[in-house]
C-alpha cells in the first residue's frame, strides 16, 4: 500500500504544473506522516490499514470513485485515527484523477 501510494504521488508530482508545487509538496509531507504512523505501528489500526490498502488498489486501478468512497468512510467512521495525513490522501485522490 505504501509503495502504491508513493508511486502515484511520484507520478502526480512529475506531471503537476509548477503552480501546484506547494500543494504537491504539502501532500507529500502529509503522506509521509501516514507512512511514519504505519512504520511505528501507531494511531492507524489494522482494519483501517486494510481499508487504506483497498483505497491504494482502487487508486492504482484509476477507480477514483471507489477510492473517494473509502476515504470518506475512514474519515467519517474513524476520526480518532485520522490525523493530518487524511488531507494528503484526499488530495492525492483529487490530483491523481486530474493527472492523466
Amino acid at each position: 500500500m505504501v509503495d502504491t501510494l508513493s508511486r502515484d504521488m511520484q507520478r502526480v508530482a512529475s506531471k503537476a504544473p509548477q503552480n501546484f508545487a506547494p500543494q504537491v509538496k504539502d501532500t507529500q509531507k502529509r503522506l509521509n506522516l501516514l507512512f511514519d504512523h504505519l512504520n511505528n505501528e501507531e494511531l492507524v489500526k489494522p482494519d483501517t490499514i486494510a481499508q487504506l490498502s483497498q483505497l491504494a488498489n482502487a487508486l492504482e486501478s484509476k477507480n477514483y470513485g471507489e477510492a473517494h468512497q473509502i476515504q470518506v468512510s475512514i474519515h467519517e467512521n474513524k476520526t480518532e485515527e485520522c490525523g493530518n495525513w487524511m488531507v494528503g490522501i484526499k488530495r492525492l485522490i483529487s490530483m491523481s484523477k486530474a493527472t492523466p
